[in-house]
């Protein structure tokens, strides 16, 4: 859906109402939808008003929208993971995104423990699938202290980008949208888009648009940073190398 809409939200709502409306007259059904930022907060959000709703989570509202969720809304979470995460005192999602990661992780293992930490922040580096094709290619990793030090943020999404870039080549594709994600200290959620003027493949296109984004946002937000993103979509094939010059020599100044 996000291609259809280009990431506007209100677009995003009037799309689901005729879809819904389709349904109803097409099949004689209700249908839930929900719209977020990311496949996970979307499946909740249809969740919630199952079986005839339409829930709209914008990225600013996630953390608030989840926060007071029993924490068996998160999807992979059984009865069994509910039960063993109450004998820990975590019953909301609220309560998982404050428990200590580390913590999570010697309790459930690495990989569980993380996605656990993240899900309950909203976080979901899964890209929607459509036509067998991936709309989106992300990287989140958390810094080694809060801060609001652009050169520590650069520092840390270098890595980021060059993973983002090595996904890039692999299959084959360049990129139109960059896209920034920034967990705050007070656990909110919050991310920037570009979409530039042409298609490209350029890692150092990536790493200067990520710094501009960054550098707007800590100008309009006084808040510390505890985990950050890059994200690439809107994805256009190339096949000739033509194409890949003219996208390197079109890169957006700045």
């Amino acid at each position: 859906m996000s291609r259809k809409v280009k990431a506007d939200f209100e677009e995003a709502e009037r799309l689901a109402k005729r879809m819904k409306d389709d349904v109803k007259a097409k099949q004689k059904l209700t249908c839930s939808i929900g719209i977020g930022p990311n496949k996970l907060v979307a499946k909740i959000a249809a969740d919630i008003q199952k079986p005839d709703g339409l829930t709209v989570v914008r990225p600013d509202e996630v953390v608030g929208f989840l926060s007071p969720l029993p924490v068996s809304s998160l999807i992979g979470i059984g009865r069994k993971t509910e039960r063993k995460m109450e004998t820990l005192g975590i019953r909301t999602v609220g309560n998982l995104a404050e428990y200590d990661v580390r913590r999570l992780i010697e309790v459930f293992g690495r990989n569980l423990g993380t996605y656990f930490h993240n899900a309950s922040l909203g976080i979901d580096n899964e890209p929607v699938h459509e036509r067998g094709e991936a709309e989106s290619i992300s990287r989140i990793s958390t810094l080694k202290e809060d801060t609001r030090d652009l050169e520590v943020i650069m520092d840390k999404t270098a890595g980021l980008c060059e993973d983002v870039h090595a996904s890039l080549m692999k299959r084959g594709v360049s990129f139109k949208s960059v896209g920034i994600l920034a967990v705050m200290k007070d656990m909110s959620v919050r991310s920037r888009s570009k979409t530039l003027k042409e298609s490209t493949r350029d890692l150092q296109v990536l790493r200067r648009t990520v710094r501009e984004l960054f550098e707007k946002f800590l100008n309009e937000s006084e808040l510390e940073a505890r985990r950050v993103g890059v994200k690439v979509s809107n994805f256009v094939e190339k096949q000739e190398k033509q194409g890949d010059l003219t996208g390197f020599l079109d890169a957006p100044k700045g």
